[in-house]
This record gives C-alpha cells, structure tokens and sequence, in this order.
C-alpha cells in the first residue's frame, strides 16, 4: 500500500513544478500552433497605422517574436543566483510568478490595442520570470527529495513541463482557441495567478535553511513538511554531510569562480552538465516553429497543427513512462534515449530534403517528430536538467554557468535556424545546428559520464575527481 508520505510528497512536488512550469510551457509554445493567426494578427496591427508587411519583414518580426523568449530567459537565469542563493528558493519562486503573471496580462493588452510590441514585452517577462523560477523549482524539488525519490522529482518537473506544452499546442489549433487569440491569450493568466498563491505555504528547503540561514528550528519544520515522519537527524547529517565540500551558498560568485577554474573536477563536471543539456536544444526549435516546419513540407494546415499536438502527446507519454523505471536504471538511459533522438533528427532532415522528390516522406517526417518527442521525454530532458544535484559540487555557481552556456546555445540556434532553413541550405541546418553538436557531446558522455543513480553527490564527485580525461586532464 503506498504510503501517504509518499503520495503527499509527489502532491507537494507537483505544486512546485506546475508553478513553473506552466508557464514555461505554455509560454514557449503558443506562437506554434496559431501561427498564421499570429501572422494576421501583425499584418492588421501594422496596416492600422498604415504600413503594409512584406514577407521578409514578417519574417524578420516573426523571429525576433519568437525566439526574444531565449534572451530573456538567459537574464532570468542571470538573475536567479542574486535571489536564490541570498533570499532562498521559495522567494525566487514567488518573484519569479509575479513577474509571469505582468507579463500574461501584457500580452492580452496586446491583442486589444493591436500593439505587436506588447506581445515581445509580454514575452520578455515570462521568459525572465521562467529563469528565476526554473532554476529554482530544479533546486527545490532535488533539495527536498530524498536520495531514493530525486529521479523521480525531476521526472515531475518534466512531466508538468510535457503536459503544460500540451495544453498549449492543444489550444493553439484553429479549431479550439487558435482563430481567437484574445481568449487564448487569457488561459495562462489564471493558472499562473494561482501559482503565485500555491507557493506561500509551501516552506523553504531544508538545505537553505540549514546551510545558509544556520535556522535549525525552521529546518526542522522543513524536513517534517516535505518528509513527514522519518528521522529528522539522519536528513540533517546527510544535509552537512552533502555540503561539507561545499560553499556555493556561503561564497560569493568571485571565490566561486576562483574556485572553479582551479579545480579539474570542478570543470570536468560543468563539461559533462554542459555536453548533456546541449543534446536538449534542438526541442526548442521543434516547439516553436513544428507547424512552420511542416508547412514547408506540404502538410495540411489542420495536419500540421494536429501533429505539433500529437507530438506533445508523445512528449508527455514519454515522461510518464520514463518516470516508472528512472530508478531502476542508470546512466545508459540517458545515452540510449541521447542516441535514438539524435538519429530521428537525423531522419526527420532526411525525409525533407527528400520530400521534393518523394512527396509520401511528409508523412515520415511527421512520425519522425513523434519518435523524438518521445524519447526526449523518456529520459533525455528530465535526465539532463536534473543531473547535476548528483554530479556537481557548487551546485547553483555551476548550474548559472551550464545554463548560461545552454542558453547561449539555444539563442544562437533559434535565431539561426529559420533563416538558414529559409536559404540554400533548408533541412541541413538541422544537422549542422543541432545533429553534429549532439555527436560530440554524446562522445564526452559515453566516455566520461559516471553512475549516478542510487549514489550521494559526495560518492560522485569523487569518482570524478579520481577518472583522467584523454589521460592528462
């Protein structure tokens, strides 16, 4: 019989991870499914101040719409570190929420007044709040989580995260609320409202209060909130046993970095952070612009639409069934599932460049979407993000830096993509952005990548420090 720790737990992760990642999920998909909407929802906004919009501008205002999210979302990741690691995670959370919130109602304001340059304001913000909170919700439900349960803490955040965008994609089709922007626009308002009220009761973490605030009394009252009835002392041993080696919240960023450059360990662990979240940035991609992508391949609209949904569907199967088996398995998870999204991508390029010749291969690439989803969401999102709670030592000074690097990553791409995939080059952009970078990052990990699965980060770390790299780093 399950116990009802457990499941109060799982109750208590979901709240944190919805209040996120909702936003973050609808957030990121939206412009996807109504994209035509989208289109003449601009040509009417520009032609009431009497401008006409040509194609390239269209796809120049289109771009920036799209992929600003990006942008801000690297200053929330920037900013994250000044809340998190002074005032605590809960206070980020609660920041980062009222920020969402201006932001949806911004971009309702936006479709009222036919002003275009809300709709980027609106955008800023949610992707500046997604930042702070993002990192936040990861510290949270991996500080909160017992050793046992913090796969499957991660996997919730993926999960929330799939059926977020699914919702999303849902709503975008024209059938729904894609032919009716404003009340489209509206849906998130109301959840993320409610984020901000879920989160005040929720107590800070454990760690934080322990480490940084030295409030044993509150810790305490922390540990019984997200634990239950178990042994306060033990979870406190383990707390100071975790942080012994640590001083990311005690430091400041200087001594961190310091630090940082003059251990290996230490940059052999961001390497591997980094190698794994660059196999995540060709998803961002794949949800913004699905529908655009296959357009171009000659699918129906109403297709189109319905598979970017679809796709989702996947997206959200995969983390489900991802979740039930996350502690039974370990690292080869991730590379299994690494190395089969890698080769749909490739398959999806193929199908078309193909596609002129052989007009059936429209079909492929949309199964080929399908697999991808899927096994992104069976292990290679929830694995990544979450990796370093076991792998990495100054856990928030390196996760600003991994995410910093992602993020730059995924700018470069996103603004790239479309207009490669616009010029001479068309679907082989998809390998030269996204398939050869993936190549190499899933070398470091084949080769370097330790078990993490069952063990304390302090047993990892240690493991890493003792493996030498290409024998001399």
């Amino acid at each position: 019989m399950v116990e009802w720790n457990f499941i109060r737990f799982l109750l208590i992760c979901c709240a944190i991870a919805f209040s996120c990642n909702f936003a973050y999920g609808f957030g990121t998909v939206y412009v996807n499914s109504p994209v035509l909407q989208f289109k003449n929802f601009l040509n009417e906004s520009l032609a009431k101040r009497g401008q006409n919009m040509t194609e390239e501008s269209y796809n120049f205002i289109w771009n920036w719409i799209s992929n600003v999210w990006f942008i801000g979302f690297f200053i929330g990741i920037v900013i994250n570190p000044m809340i998190c690691d002074r005032y605590g995670r809960k206070v980020a959370f609660v920041a980062g929420n009222v920020l969402s919130f201006a932001g949806s109602v911004l971009r309702v304001v936006c479709i009222l007044t036919y002003t275009p340059e809300l709709l980027i304001a609106g955008r800023v913000f949610v992707s500046v709040a997604t930042g702070i909170t993002y990192q936040a919700q990861i510290l949270y439900l991996q500080e909160i989580s017992p050793t046992e349960l913090r796969g499957i803490a991660g996997f919730i955040s993926e999960i929330s995260f799939a059926i977020s965008t699914l919702i999303g994609m849902f709503l975008g089709m024209s059938n729904i609320l894609g032919d009716h922007l404003l009340w489209y626009l509206i849906v998130p308002i109301i959840p993320t409202f409610a984020a901000i009220i879920a989160i005040i009761p929720i107590h800070e973490t454990p760690k934080f209060l322990l480490i940084v605030k030295k409030d044993v009394k509150k810790c305490i009252e922390s540990i019984k909130f997200f634990h239950g009835k178990v042994d306060v002392e033990n979870v406190m041993h383990e707390i100071q046993k975790e942080c012994s080696e640590e001083k990311e919240d005690t430091a400041s960023l200087l001594v961190l970095a310091r630090e940082f450059v003059s251990n290996r360990h230490l940059i052999k662990s961001f390497i591997l952070y980094a190698a794994a979240l660059q196999n995540t940035v060709a998803l961002w991609s794949i949800l913004l612009s699905s529908t655009t992508f296959l357009l171009r391949v000659n699918l129906e609209i109403e297709l189109a639409q319905a598979t970017s949904t679809v796709m989702t569907v996947f997206y959200v199967i995969g983390t489900i069934s991802g979740s039930m088996i996350v502690e039974k398995t370990g690292r080869y998870l991730l590379l299994s599932a690494t190395t089969v999204n890698v080769f749909t991508l490739v398959l999806f390029s193929i199908f078309q460049i193909i596609n002129p010749t052989f007009p059936f291969s429209k079909y492929l690439c949309l199964v080929s979407l399908c697999i991808f989803s899927l096994s992104y969401g069976f292990s290679v999102g929830p694995e990544s993000w979450s990796m370093c709670v076991n792998l990495i030592r100054h856990r928030a000074f390196t996760q600003f830096l991994a995410y910093g690097f992602n993020t730059i990553m995924v700018v470069i791409t996103s603004f790239s993509i479309m207009p490669m995939y616009n010029s001479s080059l068309g679907a082989y952009s998809f390998i030269i952005l996204y398939v050869i970078p993936s190549i190499f990052s899933l070398i470091i990990l084949f080769l370097y990548l330790p078990e993490t699965k069952g063990r304390e980060m302090h047993d990892v770390v240690a493991e890493i420090k003792r493996t030498k790299w290409f024998k001399i780093f």
